[in-house]
């Protein structure tokens, strides 16, 4: 996950909150922990990074639910893009997605088996987006 290789690059302590620990390296697994474990971890976070896969499981509502209100909230993922405001306006502060700028192509990718490193920079390209206050609170 580009995500944590920038956690770890940068040396930020972060927790990964995951239903399926195959997902991760080796070295990930000390910040492993399971999903179920989510009511005790997340009220205790900062930052939240959630990924759009947290709608296909429908686990998105009870993890906004679980973080406190100070907690700085980043969804990311192409789903990301289909709700921007419903993200917002359950404490979303920074929304990481995908736009797709050439749709043909796109879906010609995907349905060659593709992923985001056959299209990103060719047919989509990556979007963010953050809440106004947000930006003061990252700097």
């Amino acid at each position: 996950m580009p995500f944590l290789r920038e956690l770890k690059r940068r040396r930020q302590p972060f927790l990964v909150l995951e239903q399926d620990a195959a997902t991760l390296k080796a070295e990930e697994m000390p910040s492993f922990r399971p999903a179920d474990q989510a009511p005790a971890v997340v009220p205790e976070a900062d930052v939240l990074l959630i990924t759009g896969t947290t709608l296909i499981n429908d686990t998105l509502e009870g993890l906004l639910a679980a973080a406190k209100p100070a907690a700085r909230v980043t969804m990311v993922g192409p789903t990301v893009s289909l709700l921007p405001d419903a993200f917002l306006r359950r404490g979303a502060s920074i929304l990481g997605t995908v736009r797709i700028t050439e749709p043909d192509e796109f879906l010609e990718t995907l349905a060659e088996g593709g992923s985001g490193y056959h299209f990103l920079g060719r047919s989509a390209q990556k979007v963010v987006l953050v809440r106004r206050q947000a930006i003061g609170a990252a700097a």
